[in-house]
């Protein structure tokens, strides 16, 4: 009910106390109060103790409405400066106000400035609730390439911390990758981990985690032939399907001969190109030129150049204009 309410209905409810007494009997009745006889009708003396709770209870009733007016007061202003600093905290610019009044709003207002998007703005931010410190600083550590223990926070293996913990423990230790391959949901970290295995597996153990393949992770691959680090051998027909399960261009082939030329033998890496420009016709053909001008085989170049449309292989053409025009280059400056 509110004051007003009560002050009316209250009154009211003396008064008609009152009245009924009195019409009931209009006698007096004289009562000694510190020496002092007071004679007063019976009707006052009945209405006398509720007079008394009313007002108490009137004053009761004042003080509590203006605390709480006063409190609302405070909730209402921190609500708008809330709103502003948001905005401001969204947008990286510096917050307005010293604090909170009200107690709703000092846990929101300490976590507020973490919302800028500048994270070293905010890494050394402190709250006084422990158990979101505990985060905060859980989260900076991460962001910063630490591996820590998260089993306490109860996350899904998809949470962005968790995939964020994992990666660091895969850069610490590309051993590691085995161990979320094993388990593994997202497929960014996958492909991570299994091109971190690539650099020094066995192409069987590789092959045995059924992760989609990526050209970084194939050239990985490539890398490691004859390499004095966890070499690796990789036939011909390895090398054909593996890029059957990628999407390679013309310059992929270039860039893939211009590794092997000094790999494999010669005969060797011709014969793979040859399988690889008959596969792929239209994208493999500059490869396999690209091999034959670096070997000397100018007249090999030539033939298939010849069986080639007018449009296709334009710069190789212009190369076997320069070679029967008696000029000498390197086939790498046409191919940078």
């Amino acid at each position: 009910m509110g004051l007003k309410r009560y002050v009316i209905f209250g009154g009211l409810l003396l008064l008609a106390m009152g009245v009924a007494i009195y019409a009931y009997t209009g006698a007096s009745y004289a009562l000694p109060i510190a020496g002092i006889t007071v004679k007063l009708p019976v009707a006052v003396w009945m209405v006398l103790p509720a007079l008394i709770l009313y007002i108490v209870t009137i004053v009761h009733l004042m003080f509590h409405g203006t605390l709480n007016y006063t409190r609302m007061r405070a909730i209402k202003k921190d609500s708008e400066a809330f709103v502003e600093n948001a905005k401001r905290a969204l947008l990286g610019k510096q917050l307005r106000g010293d604090g909170y009044r009200s107690e709703a709003f000092k846990l929101p207002g300490a976590i507020l400035p973490l919302l800028n998007i500048d994270p070293k703005r905010s890494a050394h931010h402190r709250v006084y609730d422990d158990g979101i410190q505990d985060i905060l600083e859980a989260k900076q550590r991460i962001r910063e390439g630490e591996v820590i223990d998260l089993s306490k926070f109860g996350l899904l293996s998809d949470n962005a911390l968790v995939l964020q913990n994992a990666e660091n423990a895969l850069k610490r230790d590309p051993t590691y990758a085995k161990t979320i391959l094993q388990k593994c949901d997202d497929k960014a970290l996958c492909q991570k981990a299994h091109l971190a295995l690539a650099g020094y597996a066995s192409l069987d153990e590789i092959k045995k985690y059924k992760v989609e393949p990526t050209r970084e992770l194939f050239f990985r691959l490539i890398d490691r032939i004859g390499a004095k680090e966890n070499p690796i051998e990789l036939s011909n027909d390895d090398i054909i399907e593996m890029i059957h399960q990628l999407d390679f261009t013309k310059q992929d082939f270039i860039l893939l001969a211009k590794k092997l030329k000094n790999k494999l033998n010669p005969d060797r890496v011709i014969m793979l190109f040859e399988k690889l420009a008959h596969e792929f016709p239209h994208e493999a053909g500059d490869g396999y030129l690209y091999l034959l001008f670096e070997l000397q085989m100018v007249d090999t170049a030539r033939e298939f150049l010849e069986n080639s449309s007018e449009e296709e292989y334009p710069v190789f053409k212009y190369l076997l204009f320069l070679k029967d025009s008696g000029k000498n280059f390197d086939t790498d400056l046409f191919f940078k």
